[in-house]
Protein backbone atom coordinates (compact mmCIF):
# COMPACT_ATOMS: atom_id res chain seq x y z
CA UNK A 1 0.00 0.00 0.00
CA UNK A 2 1.72 3.29 -1.02
CA UNK A 3 -0.04 6.27 0.51
CA UNK A 4 0.76 9.91 -0.10
CA UNK A 5 0.31 12.84 2.14
CA UNK A 6 -0.06 16.47 0.87
CA UNK A 7 -0.23 18.93 3.14
CA UNK A 8 -1.20 22.65 2.03
CA UNK A 9 -0.93 25.73 4.70
CA UNK A 10 -0.52 23.12 7.53
CA UNK A 11 2.11 20.84 9.27
CA UNK A 12 0.79 16.96 8.68
CA UNK A 13 2.59 15.44 11.67
CA UNK A 14 4.69 12.24 12.27
CA UNK A 15 1.60 10.96 14.49
CA UNK A 16 -1.56 12.13 12.39
CA UNK A 17 0.43 9.85 9.09
CA UNK A 18 1.11 6.82 11.41
CA UNK A 19 -2.94 7.08 12.41
CA UNK A 20 -3.92 7.33 8.97
CA UNK A 21 -1.82 4.32 7.76
CA UNK A 22 -3.39 2.06 10.89
CA UNK A 23 -6.87 3.50 9.92
CA UNK A 24 -6.54 2.61 6.17
CA UNK A 25 -4.87 -0.71 7.38
CA UNK A 26 -8.51 -0.99 8.68
CA UNK A 27 -10.21 -0.69 6.07
CA UNK A 28 -8.28 -2.70 3.31
CA UNK A 29 -9.27 -6.02 5.88
CA UNK A 30 -12.92 -4.92 5.35
CA UNK A 31 -12.63 -4.27 1.51
CA UNK A 32 -9.74 -5.40 -1.16
CA UNK A 33 -6.22 -5.00 -1.22
CA UNK A 34 -5.30 -0.96 -1.29
CA UNK A 35 -3.06 -0.15 -4.24
CA UNK A 36 -2.84 3.75 -4.20
CA UNK A 37 -4.05 6.34 -1.29
CA UNK A 38 -3.43 10.20 -1.53
CA UNK A 39 -4.46 12.51 1.45
CA UNK A 40 -4.44 15.89 0.99
CA UNK A 41 -4.71 18.68 4.06
CA UNK A 42 -5.70 22.00 3.59
CA UNK A 43 -5.66 24.81 6.22
CA UNK A 44 -9.19 27.23 4.79
CA UNK A 45 -9.29 30.10 6.90
CA UNK A 46 -10.62 28.62 10.62
CA UNK A 47 -10.99 25.52 9.26
CA UNK A 48 -9.26 22.21 8.18
CA UNK A 49 -10.53 20.35 4.86
CA UNK A 50 -8.99 16.76 4.29
CA UNK A 51 -9.70 14.51 1.06
CA UNK A 52 -8.65 11.28 0.48
CA UNK A 53 -8.63 9.26 -2.74
CA UNK A 54 -8.34 5.98 -2.38
CA UNK A 55 -8.68 3.00 -5.08
CA UNK A 56 -8.63 -0.53 -4.23
CA UNK A 57 -8.99 -3.95 -6.42
CA UNK A 58 -12.64 -3.19 -6.82
CA UNK A 59 -13.47 0.03 -5.90
CA UNK A 60 -12.23 4.30 -6.26
CA UNK A 61 -13.00 6.00 -3.18
CA UNK A 62 -12.83 10.05 -2.84
CA UNK A 63 -13.85 11.41 0.48
CA UNK A 64 -13.86 14.79 2.15
CA UNK A 65 -14.36 15.95 5.60
CA UNK A 66 -13.54 19.37 7.20
CA UNK A 67 -14.06 20.63 10.61
CA UNK A 68 -12.19 23.55 13.17
CA UNK A 69 -9.89 20.41 14.34
CA UNK A 70 -7.31 18.40 12.03
CA UNK A 71 -8.11 15.51 14.32
CA UNK A 72 -11.32 15.57 14.04
CA UNK A 73 -11.46 15.91 9.93
CA UNK A 74 -9.18 13.09 9.24
CA UNK A 75 -11.48 10.96 12.00
CA UNK A 76 -14.41 12.37 9.77
CA UNK A 77 -13.28 11.78 6.28
CA UNK A 78 -11.81 8.70 7.75
CA UNK A 79 -15.13 7.34 9.37
CA UNK A 80 -17.04 8.41 6.00
CA UNK A 81 -14.69 5.73 3.78
CA UNK A 82 -15.11 2.97 6.11
CA UNK A 83 -18.49 3.16 5.69
CA UNK A 84 -17.98 3.16 2.51
CA UNK A 85 -16.17 0.12 2.26
CA UNK A 86 -18.53 -1.59 4.35
CA UNK A 87 -21.06 -0.94 2.41
CA UNK A 88 -19.43 -1.99 -0.98
CA UNK A 89 -18.30 -5.24 0.74
CA UNK A 90 -21.56 -5.86 2.10
CA UNK A 91 -22.96 -5.60 -1.80
CA UNK A 92 -20.41 -7.76 -3.18
CA UNK A 93 -21.28 -10.48 -0.69
CA UNK A 94 -24.62 -10.08 -1.90
CA UNK A 95 -23.91 -10.12 -5.85
CA UNK A 96 -22.01 -13.31 -4.68
CA UNK A 97 -25.00 -15.25 -3.07
CA UNK A 98 -27.34 -13.84 -6.13
CA UNK A 99 -25.09 -15.42 -8.68
CA UNK A 100 -24.86 -18.41 -6.17
CA UNK A 101 -28.65 -18.76 -6.46
CA UNK A 102 -28.88 -18.24 -9.83
CA UNK A 103 -26.17 -21.24 -10.44
CA UNK A 104 -28.63 -23.27 -8.38
CA UNK A 105 -31.67 -22.78 -10.37
CA UNK A 106 -30.45 -22.92 -13.33
CA UNK A 107 -29.29 -26.55 -12.28
CA UNK A 108 -32.58 -27.24 -11.25
CA UNK A 109 -33.98 -25.90 -14.57
CA UNK A 110 -31.13 -27.77 -17.23
CA UNK A 111 -30.78 -30.19 -14.83
CA UNK A 112 -26.76 -31.23 -13.05
CA UNK A 113 -24.69 -32.63 -15.94
CA UNK A 114 -26.05 -29.33 -18.72
CA UNK A 115 -25.50 -26.89 -16.07
CA UNK A 116 -21.83 -27.64 -15.47
CA UNK A 117 -20.92 -27.99 -18.62
CA UNK A 118 -21.96 -24.76 -19.17
CA UNK A 119 -19.81 -23.82 -15.92
CA UNK A 120 -16.91 -25.29 -17.17
CA UNK A 121 -17.11 -24.00 -20.60
CA UNK A 122 -17.64 -20.71 -19.48
CA UNK A 123 -14.60 -20.90 -16.92
CA UNK A 124 -12.59 -22.47 -19.79
CA UNK A 125 -13.63 -19.31 -22.38
CA UNK A 126 -12.18 -16.47 -19.50
CA UNK A 127 -14.87 -14.63 -20.95
CA UNK A 128 -14.95 -11.03 -19.53
CA UNK A 129 -18.32 -9.18 -18.19
CA UNK A 130 -18.60 -5.41 -18.96
CA UNK A 131 -21.27 -3.42 -17.64
CA UNK A 132 -22.98 -1.63 -20.24
CA UNK A 133 -25.11 1.64 -19.71
CA UNK A 134 -26.81 1.13 -23.22
CA UNK A 135 -30.25 1.48 -22.30
CA UNK A 136 -32.58 4.70 -22.12
CA UNK A 137 -34.06 6.30 -18.99
CA UNK A 138 -37.56 7.27 -20.64
CA UNK A 139 -39.98 5.40 -22.58
CA UNK A 140 -38.78 4.50 -26.32
CA UNK A 141 -40.62 3.64 -29.86
CA UNK A 142 -39.29 0.89 -31.48
CA UNK A 143 -38.13 3.02 -34.50
CA UNK A 144 -36.31 5.26 -31.70
CA UNK A 145 -34.37 2.09 -29.74
CA UNK A 146 -32.98 0.98 -33.36
CA UNK A 147 -31.71 3.98 -34.03
CA UNK A 148 -29.70 4.60 -30.72
CA UNK A 149 -28.55 0.71 -31.36
CA UNK A 150 -27.32 1.51 -34.52
CA UNK A 151 -25.81 4.80 -33.38
CA UNK A 152 -23.80 3.16 -30.36
CA UNK A 153 -21.05 0.71 -30.22
CA UNK A 154 -22.67 -1.62 -28.66
CA UNK A 155 -24.74 -4.56 -30.48
CA UNK A 156 -28.03 -4.48 -27.70
CA UNK A 157 -30.05 -1.49 -26.47
CA UNK A 158 -32.73 -1.85 -23.61
CA UNK A 159 -35.85 0.41 -22.93
CA UNK A 160 -38.96 0.23 -22.37
CA UNK A 161 -41.18 0.41 -25.46
CA UNK A 162 -44.17 2.90 -25.35
CA UNK A 163 -46.31 0.94 -27.42
CA UNK A 164 -46.55 -2.38 -25.20
CA UNK A 165 -44.82 -0.52 -21.95
CA UNK A 166 -42.82 -3.58 -21.66
CA UNK A 167 -39.33 -4.16 -21.13
CA UNK A 168 -37.63 -4.50 -24.28
CA UNK A 169 -33.96 -5.25 -25.65
CA UNK A 170 -33.16 -4.88 -29.45
CA UNK A 171 -29.92 -6.32 -30.60
CA UNK A 172 -28.18 -7.84 -33.51
CA UNK A 173 -28.63 -11.55 -33.84
CA UNK A 174 -25.92 -13.99 -35.42
CA UNK A 175 -27.16 -13.29 -38.59
CA UNK A 176 -26.34 -9.48 -37.75
CA UNK A 177 -29.91 -8.91 -38.04
CA UNK A 178 -31.76 -6.82 -35.32
CA UNK A 179 -33.76 -8.47 -33.32
CA UNK A 180 -36.34 -7.86 -29.91
CA UNK A 181 -36.40 -9.34 -27.07
CA UNK A 182 -39.98 -8.19 -24.45
CA UNK A 183 -40.49 -9.22 -20.64
CA UNK A 184 -43.83 -10.89 -19.99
Amino acid sequence: MSIRFTSKSVKFTGALKAFTEKQLRKIEKIGSEILDAEVIVVQEKLSYKVEITLKTRTNSYHIEGSDSILKQALRTALNTLMAQAKKNNEKMKKDKKRVSRLDKIKESILGPSRAARDAESNQASDDKVTVSNNYSRKPLSLEEAIFFLKDSDENAYLFTNTETNKMSVVFFNRNNEISIIEAN
